[in-house]
């Protein structure tokens, strides 16, 4: 059974800038409540009520098609999982360049970082598998086969638990986090990926994609006990465990939802920016930030007031989206432009004027019929023909 890293390397602490650096910026040393990284005062004390929502700190190349993104705060690094590159880019996020490369399985899609073991751990979807990786080492220790395209990932830290939805599969594999040994395998519905979990609630929520719902399970006796309907595309979520609730991204309807835990049921449906593909709560759980992958933004949408508060501009196609535990940062993966957005989010709170555009009346309805020509054999197809699944699962695996 694997073990817990050394102490000196588990619990290497964050070196704080220096005193004499705070006051080299024009800042006081004895008021100053955040830490100096880059050139720039990070942290939330530097949220300003201004013009601009945001600001690029960085914008750093990876590999191609690049989707979920891991941080490992002690050694400064992130990971972001390069799709269709089969491999991993480690990124320097002191310096804000990319140090190294590892390969993993084929088309890493989801990927998440376990501090107690110093572990980043990949769900490889063509190779119906994930990748253990030693976050040292930056070496492949292994793979561990799942189900049938695995394309979410989650974990319950305390219970010691991975949870991977396997899209393909329509199923939700739960591995023990130490042994990597499959635990259970839990039916969910068509695209079974993105999972939240609620640890005081005993409840895991798998998102699916192509169904457009999300399945709630018992995480003590595996048991299914819950199914809502959502939105098209529902691909991202993210669980404030305080107030009950669960926000899930609608790629295809432009929303994101928001779902009570208890109830199981929708509370309301919030407008954000054209494609939501990418969700993360934000540390103090008063914000979600949501990837706009139709237009090249991340919405920061408060989470009591469930208003959009303003869009910050990123990379072409943006996906996955965490928050630096260590500055506030954002990390945005970028599919498009093959990058990772570094951004400060300068926001307190809403702006006086929302974001908004013009939306097309047919988004998040059911397509009128249609025909396109499929240019591989130079036929006609009927919307019902592009419909089927094996164009969904292609759609969904670049979306």
């Amino acid at each position: 059974m694997p073990t817990r890293r050394s102490a000196a390397t588990a619990r290497r602490s964050l070196v704080p800038q220096s005193r004499d650096k705070l006051a080299s910026l024009g800042a006081h040393p004895e008021d100053a409540e955040t830490d100096v990284v880059g050139g720039f005062a990070a942290g939330a004390a530097c949220r300003v009520d201004g013009a601009v929502p945001g600001r690029t700190v960085a914008e750093i190349p990876v590999g191609l098609d690049p989707e979920g993104v891991a941080i490992d705060v002690a050694r400064r690094r992130a990971f972001v999982a390069c799709s269709r590159s089969d491999l991993l880019s480690v990124i320097d996020l002191e310096s804000g360049t990319a140090i190294g490369e590892i390969e993993v399985g084929a088309e890493p899609i989801d990927i998440m970082f376990d501090a107690f073991t110093d572990r980043v751990i990949t769900a490889d979807a063509h190779a119906d598998s994930v990748s253990i990786v030693d976050a040292e080492e930056l070496t492949v220790e292994r793979s561990v086969p799942v189900g049938s395209y695995p394309s979410g990932l989650t974990a319950d830290f305390e219970a010691r638990r991975l949870y991977v939805g396997n899209s393909l599969g329509s199923t939700m594999s739960i591995l023990d986090l130490d042994t990597y040994e499959t635990i259970a395998t839990v039916d969910a519905e068509a695209g079974a990926g993105a999972i939240g979990v609620d640890g005081s609630r005993s409840l895991a929520v798998c998102v699916n994609f192509i169904a457009g719902s999300a399945s709630f399970v018992d995480t003590e006796s595996f048991e299914a006990v819950g199914l809502v309907e959502l939105g098209n595309g529902a691909c991202a979520i993210g669980v404030v465990p305080e107030r009950g609730e669960a926000f899930v991204a609608n790629s295809l309807a432009g929303t994101v939802s928001r779902i009570s835990l208890d109830d199981r049921t929708v509370l309301e449906e919030l407008r954000v920016g054209r494609a939501p593909v990418g969700l993360t709560v934000g540390p103090a759980h008063d914000r979600i930030y949501v990837t706009n992958r139709g237009e090249g933004t991340v919405s920061v949408v408060g989470v009591a007031d469930g208003r959009e508060w303003a869009r910050i501009p990123v990379g072409e196609g943006p996906g996955g989206v965490v928050v630096d535990p260590h500055d506030l940062r954002l990390l945005v993966a970028n599919a498009g432009s093959g990058t990772l957005s570094v951004i400060e989010d300068l926001l307190n709170g809403p702006r006086a004027e929302v974001p908004g555009e013009d939306f097309s009346s047919l988004i998040g309805k059911q397509l009128p019929e249609f025909s396109l020509v499929d240019f591989r054999t130079g036929e006609k197809r009927s919307s019902r023909e592009w419909a089927e699944r094996k164009y969904i699962l292609n759609f969904f695996a670049s979306w």
